[in-house]
């Protein structure tokens, strides 16, 4: 009794021994860092993010002026002309969306 308890306690140490070893620990950002296609690639997301955020807030500036610009001419204009601008502003908002 003695050795068949002994024995299946082997087998389950075994068993759980072998489950452990279907782990590992892996740095990835050492690995990344070290490969130059990864360095390349990163810097190009980086330079077409960089253009896009450039474009959307020179998109944003364009906006604003005009708004200000509506804002301070909007005594001077008829109701035909402030309809326009504020059309205008509206698809150029339209553009964010």
């Amino acid at each position: 009794m003695k050795r068949l308890f002994i024995a299946a306690f082997a087998v389950l140490a075994c068993s759980l021994g072998a489950w452990a070893q279907k782990f590992a620990l892996v740095d990835m950002e050492y690995v990344l860092k070290n490969i130059p296609a990864y360095e390349m690639a990163n810097e190009q997301l980086n330079q077409v993010s960089q253009r896009w955020q450039k474009e959307v807030d020179d998109l944003a500036k364009e906006a604003q002026t005009l708004y200000k610009n509506f804002q301070n001419d909007m005594v001077f204009l008829t109701d035909e002309q402030k309809k326009k601008q504020e059309e205008e502003i509206v698809a150029n908002a339209q553009q964010f969306t």
